[in-house]
């Protein structure tokens, strides 16, 4: 008799839990970003969540020919490194250097 799992993590969640108390506009911050990185994705929702910073990220069959959507959840506490490392883990770029420090660097500029 086989004791093998039939279960299978296709995508496991990522959660950010880097908070930051400096108020700022979290949201605007994350669409500076998502416009410095244009991601390959055909449709991208920014809302404001609870908890965590939270990425969902699909395919949608129906529509002609595949189409990608995300999801990008922003609690009012998150820090901009925890915005900027879930856009660029998103926009697939994380691991190149200085990105994540080049999006710190233009969004504080921008904010000034």
């Amino acid at each position: 008799m086989s004791d093998e799992s039939h279960h299978v993590f296709v995508d496991p969640a990522r959660r950010y839990e880097r908070r930051d108390p400096e108020p700022f506009d979290r949201i605007a911050f994350a669409m500076r970003a998502l416009a410095l990185l244009r991601p390959r994705i055909d449709k991208i929702a920014v809302y404001s969540s609870v908890a965590t910073v939270v990425v969902e990220r699909g395919r949608d069959l129906r529509m002609e020919g595949d189409t990608d959507w995300a999801l990008v959840g922003i609690p009012p506490h998150a820090s901009r490194e925890s915005i900027a490392v879930a856009l660029a883990e998103l926009a697939g770029v994380a691991r190149h250097p200085f990105v994540v420090d080049l999006l710190l660097i233009a969004g504080r500029a921008e904010a000034a």
